[in-house]
């Protein structure tokens, strides 16, 4: 149970409203060049603009997926909070928040950042609006797609004075994701179907960086069909849909019903967090969808 909560949270700012690249970064992510010497303006996932007085030091993360970048980018001491679902070792020695959504302000006060990161989307106004009233300055990222995920990574590096570094990471993702892409263009696409958890299980559909990574695999998401990002699906609704691989980070959790004769592969947290580990993500998924072997 624990690793199924582990899971949906980091993808909380995606599952919650009704819908759950390459140089430059998407709508709604670009970073703009200082408008004087010392400062710099971010805009974020959101679309608001947020002015520093010059690059974060003291930052409380509520999103795994940027805990694990910053970290990528060389500003892990840029931390001073995290939430509980960030498990990485070197976050265990600090204070936690809580949980990404509705977390402690009273901790994330006492960790006197002078950035708080959080998800975008209007699942959770109470957090922004606080935060605007303690004076705190805080961004938005929503990793929904790829291109969110490269989008955030250079918002951050923006954020932490770490550019270069945010430019390379990002073009380092994107290059590894053609060539995965270009070397299964042609082959038999296999359907599979991603689970994330949950009783109904949960399994993502169109519009995220789950269906983008199973396709450029060379696979077919047995749920494009789904009509939402992310959703809880029946037994029935998992019988009609035809399915050769079952890809999940706790195969214990499955109704073997629904899965039927589909091959099921468990990868643990291997595709649960959009951050700068979406190319390794991207090269299981295509070594699983045209192998029998598990990983």
């Amino acid at each position: 149970m624990r690793r199924s909560r582990r899971l949906l949270l980091p993808l909380f700012g995606v599952l919650v409203p009704a819908a759950l690249s390459g140089c430059g970064a998407p709508d709604g992510q670009e970073s703009h060049p200082p408008s004087d010497g010392a400062g710099l303006t971010l805009t974020d996932a959101d679309g608001r603009n947020v002015s520093l007085g010059g690059p974060a030091r003291r930052i409380v993360s509520l999103v795994p997926s940027a805990t694990e970048t910053l970290d990528a980018l060389g500003a892990a001491q840029t931390v001073v909070a995290r939430t509980d679902h960030d498990t990485a070792s070197w976050t265990r020695g600090l204070p936690s928040v809580g949980g990404g959504l509705q977390p402690s302000l009273e901790a994330i006060v006492a960790a006197r950042p002078d950035l708080v990161i959080r998800f975008g989307g209007p699942q959770d106004s109470r957090t922004p609006a606080s935060l605007e009233r303690l004076g705190i300055p805080h961004i938005a990222i929503r990793p929904d797609r790829i291109a969110d995920v490269l989008a955030s990574i250079r918002l951050l590096g923006r954020a932490v004075g770490r550019d270069a570094a945010a430019d390379s990471l990002a073009r380092g993702i994107q290059v590894v994701l053609d060539s995965i892409r270009a070397s299964n263009v042609g082959r038999a696409r296999v359907r599979v179907a991603y689970v994330l958890g949950g009783d109904p299980p949960w399994v993502a559909g169109p519009g995220t960086y789950i269906h983008e990574l199973i396709e450029l695999a060379g696979g077919q998401n047995a749920f494009e069909d789904l009509g939402s990002l992310y959703a809880a699906v029946s037994v029935e609704e998992f019988i009609a849909h035809p399915i050769d691989l079952v890809v999940t980070p706790d195969a214990g959790r499955l109704d073997p019903r629904a899965v039927g004769s589909a091959r099921v592969v468990e990868v643990g947290g291997a595709l649960e967090i959009p951050g700068p580990g979406v190319a390794d993500a991207a090269r299981l998924l295509s070594r699983l969808v045209h192998s029998r072997e598990d990983p």
